[in-house]
């Protein structure tokens, strides 16, 4: 259907669904055809901001670090370096002009507004958020995951029964 919002769970990366241990739970599910990160970081565009660049290394160095970087995420990285230059740019305009802003009506009377800056920061703002989690980002998304290397390798049980447990 065209024009439905579907609901539940965003859809999750196979690599992010490897480190997290669903395809030990269930190995069926895993997609051997899908293709892998390639561990590669995409060149940021060359318009970018200062900020923009910056928010680049930080979130790429990160990515690398989870071992889920990967040349086809720079369309998402773009979007979400775009959002935090523009969430840069309006946090500035509002802390020069502040939060509402006071102007007078045609009979001279003080009205009170809220600074557009302000409403923009909000935005930009939602706009990160929604992102984060895409990249395992945030410390919900970041809590599911579990380093491959962690897993026992002398004992393939040991980790089957921590889980059984409910020690994880």
């Amino acid at each position: 259907m065209a024009g439905t919002k579907k609901s539940g769970r965003r859809p999750l990366s196979p690599e992010v669904k490897k480190r997290n241990g669903t395809y030990e739970h269930n190995p069926k599910r895993e997609n051997k055809a899908a293709p892998a990160a390639d561990g590669l970081t995409p060149e940021p565009p060359a318009d970018f901001s200062e900020d923009e660049l910056r928010k680049w290394g930080e979130i790429t160095a990160d990515l690398q670090k989870m071992g889920v970087m990967s040349s086809e995420t720079r369309e998402m990285l773009i979007a979400y370096c775009t959002a935090y230059g523009g969430w840069m740019e309006a946090r500035r305009k509002v802390r020069q002009t502040g939060i509402v802003l006071v102007t007078k009506d045609e009979s001279g009377k003080a009205v009170v507004k809220r600074n557009p800056f302000s409403a923009e920061l909000h935005k930009y703002r939602d706009e990160m958020n929604r992102l984060l989690p895409e990249f395992g980002l945030t410390p919900a998304s970041r809590g599911r995951l579990v380093s491959i290397n962690e897993h026992n390798q002398d004992n393939p049980f040991a980790g089957i029964l921590e889980r059984m447990s409910g020690n994880n």
